[in-house]
């Protein structure tokens, strides 16, 4: 789950590589944000030569949480870390690579991009 002032890393060519948690949009603050929420993030750390700036506030899908998820047919998936992608006031991606998997989940959720650029669905 994912609360305010959680860091988390980004899994695109975006431009930013580290982003802090400032609130999860539609999720309540007991429960926290779960893969594919829509979180308000802040720019720590940043690629040299990228749109992004460092401070620059902007909106994120969560693709990958370190809690584990549990499956209506018994299986239960976790990540090493807590990974997003960067997206526009649309829910489209910045950019145009996705790195690593993505959950299987998000396919219910009205994601279509982010399906066709993952190159992983688990």
């Amino acid at each position: 789950m994912i609360y305010s002032e959680t860091k988390l890393r980004v899994s695109d060519n975006s431009g930013a590589k580290e982003v802090k948690c400032i609130r999860s949009i539609k999720s309540s603050r007991r429960s926290g944000a779960k893969p594919g929420s829509i979180i308000i993030v802040s720019v720590r750390k940043i690629k040299n030569n990228k749109n992004l700036k460092k401070g620059q506030v902007s909106r994120g899908i969560l693709i990958r949480a370190k809690k584990n998820i549990q499956r209506s047919n018994g299986f239960s998936i976790k990540f090493n870390d807590n990974h997003l992608v960067i997206v526009d006031q649309k829910n489209i991606p910045l950019s145009s690579r996705i790195l690593g998997p993505i959950y299987r989940e998000l396919r219910t959720k009205d994601y279509p991009k982010l399906l066709t650029m993952a190159k992983i669905v688990i």
